[in-house]
Formats: structure tokens, sequence, C-alpha cells
């Protein structure tokens, strides 16, 4: 009896160890699959005319209230002040896709560029 106890406990732990492993693998791959598709979502995007960005929210005295970063090369950043920014984007650290027509007119803030949104859409990250 203790043999057939044993035997049991033995051969559930082996098969749960399998599942594992197994559910895993398939976690990876699931992740890889998202980070693909997140990549040819950001390539279509791009070559529509597209620049992804991030909300970015400042309580700072002579400072703008949101301002969008937008990336320079690889490393640098530069942001813009969007003079139409929806209500609804306006979430620090939001992620975005949008299209902007620069404007020629004073600055209302030392470190943004004023801008108009032409359009904007949500960016998974």
């Amino acid at each position: 009896m203790l043999l057939k106890s044993g035997l049991l406990i033995f051969s559930a732990i082996i098969f749960s160890c399998g599942t594992i492993q197994n559910s895993s693998k398939t976690m990876e791959t699931n992740k890889d699959a998202e980070i693909e598709a997140q990549k040819a979502e950001g390539e279509k995007m791009m070559a529509a005319g597209y620049l992804p960005g991030r909300i970015v929210y400042s309580d700072l005295a002579d400072d703008c209230e949101y301002t969008i970063q937008l990336k320079d090369g690889e490393k640098d950043f530069y942001y813009v002040d969007p003079i139409n920014l929806d209500q609804k984007f306006s979430t620090d650290e939001k992620t975005i896709w949008v299209k902007l027509t620069w404007l020629r007119r004073m600055n209302r803030c030392e470190k943004a560029a004023p801008v108009e949104i032409t359009e904007i859409k949500d960016r998974a990250e």
C-alpha cells in the first residue's frame, strides 16, 4: 500500500512539473508573438505618418501643463506643446500615436514648441 501511494505522489509531481514547463514555454511564445505584433503595428503607424509619443504632465511654474515627449534618435527626446490636446488624452505617461502640424507662434513654455494635433490615437506599450 505504501508503495502504491508513493508511486502516485511521485507520478503526480512528475506530471505537474511537465505541465509547468509547457505552460512556461507557451507564455514565452505568447510574449514573443505579442512583441512582434507591437513592432508590426509600430512600423505600420510610422509608415502612415504617425509619431510615437508620451504625454507628460508638469505642475511647475512657467511650464506647459501637458507636453508630448517625442524621440529624437536612439537616446534623445524633445517636447512639443499641443495647443488642442483632448481631455481624454490628458493623462501623465499615456503613450500615444500622433500626427502634428508645427505652428509659427510664440512658445507658451521654454522646453516645448507649439504644435497642433491633427490626429491622435492610443498606443499600447
